[in-house]
């Protein structure tokens, strides 16, 4: 009975076992088709929470745009003007316009207004090489003259400049220029030209004097010898459609192109500069004065007075540029580039000076293609010393060239040159090399971008 009764206890505990394993069985299987039959709903609640595709959209591509001179109305407009019948108010503004498109192309620079941005960019620049022969001749030298020999003179220079107009119609612009002049033997020389802020009418940082009128542009030492910067705060507005006004403060010690050395002032030097245009006409006026430390502090002074005419001759353009320049302690702001180089191995910075300069410059188109320029200079500067003594500096130049420019953007040429200096200052030493006549002949070739 006992094995019968521990028989029937196994079966039941084996029967327990099963029917728990089947409920649980069945707990799952539910479980699962619960799932299930959520699963659609869970996935249509997750695809509204999801976000949608944005709609496909075009690539932003970069616009073109050109950096022009701003067109700020003039201070005094002329009451002419206003009063005139419409009709020919309409023809005076198309020849104006068209004279403003010739004037604008030589200042005005295409660039890119990039995505996102409303700045224009413009990346402009220029790669200038040359081969240069130069023979010497200087009396006192003797065996210390430089013999003839050839040089060459690759040259290039970039600027990156950008402007945006707000919507108040106040531009604000920056500007920044450097150049290389690889020499033979001698590490090569990294220059910043330029580096300015414009705001408006104002003009921060490091720019070309407010002085200056006549470069040389158009001759090839204005590519290794640019014109003389400052450092400056400048203010320039049209006062009518015919006069213009600058005004600055400079400081000629923050320069980074060669200049003639002088003392620091100071106060900054005051610059102001008067031009006035009429048809081929251009009159420009200028005046510096300069604080001159010493013992006795002194006011130095300068003025140019220069002018350009464009004329036709034989039915060909060209133009006629002529200024004269003087200055007491004040040498700086008289003289070339070239001038300058020479000048500044003679002067020292606390030099009491009396000096002018004058220039004689012309230019022929003989066709589309080809052009030629002329010029002749003399500078002269004295210096006054304690002994009664003076010294004295003068250079005269003649150069000329013949330029081809078969497309825009690239020229070449051939150029040549005669330079006489005079250098008298007894009771300072000065090289034998300065003193004499120097011959040069160059062929040069530009590309601009």
């Amino acid at each position: 009975m006992k094995r019968h009764s521990v028989a029937v206890e196994g079966q039941l505990t084996d029967m327990r076992k099963a029917a728990k394993g089947a409920m649980v069985g069945r707990s799952v299987l539910r479980a699962l088709l619960l799932a299930l039959s959520a699963a659609p709903a869970a996935l249509s609640l997750a695809q509204a929470a999801s976000p949608r595709p944005l709609p496909a959209r075009a690539p932003q591509l970069a616009r073109s745009c050109v950096i022009t001179p701003p067109d700020v109305s003039p201070l005094f407009p002329s009451a002419g003007s206003a009063s005139a019948p419409a009709a020919q108010e309409s023809e005076d503004e198309e020849e104006s316009d068209d004279d403003d498109d010739e004037e604008d192309d030589d200042e005005s620079v295409p660039g890119l207004i990039l995505p996102g941005s409303a700045t224009c960019l413009a990346i402009s620049g220029t790669v200038t090489a040359g081969l240069q022969f130069d023979s010497f001749r200087i009396p006192r030298a003797g065996d210390a003259v430089p013999r003839p020999a050839f040089s060459w003179l690759p040259n290039g220079s970039i600027r990156i400049a950008t402007s945006h107009d707000l919507a108040s119609g106040l531009r604000v612009g920056t500007a920044f220029e450097m150049s290389v002049a690889p020499t033979s033997g001698q590490p090569d020389t990294v220059t910043i030209d330029e580096a300015t802020v414009t705001l408006g009418a104002m003009t921060f940082g490091l720019a070309t004097t407010r002085f200056s009128f006549w470069t040389g542009d158009e001759f090839a030492f204005s590519a290794r010898l640019p014109s003389r910067n400052v450092g400056l705060i400048a203010w320039e507005r049209d006062l009518t459609d015919r006069w213009n006004l600058a005004l600055s403060l400079e400081d000629p010690s923050a320069g980074t192109t060669g200049s003639i050395p002088a003392a620091t002032g100071r106060i900054p030097d005051g610059v102001g500069r008067l031009t006035y245009t009429e048809g081929g006409l251009t009159l420009h006026l200028a005046g510096a004065l300069r604080d001159v430390p010493g013992r006795v502090p002194g006011l130095g002074r300068a003025g140019i007075v220069g002018a350009t005419y464009e004329l036709t001759a034989l039915g060909r353009p060209g133009e006629i540029t002529a200024q004269i320049a003087g200055a007491v302690d004040a040498a700086a702001y008289i003289g070339s580039s070239l001038d300058a180089s020479i000048a500044r191995q003679v002067l020292n910075a606390a030099d009491s000076t009396r000096g002018f300069s004058a220039v004689l410059s012309a230019r022929r188109e003989w066709t589309d293609e080809l052009a030629s320029n002329f010029y002749l200079s003399r500078y002269q500067i004295t210096v006054p010393f304690t002994d009664s003594s003076k010294g004295k500096l003068r250079i005269d130049r003649m150069t000329a060239n013949l330029v081809w420019t078969p497309v825009e953007g690239f020229k070449a040429g051939i150029e040549g040159s005669i330079a006489q200096t005079r250098v008298a200052f007894l009771t300072r030493t000065i090289p034998l090399t300065l003193g004499g006549r120097l011959l040069s002949a160059q062929i040069f070739i530009e590309r601009a971008f």
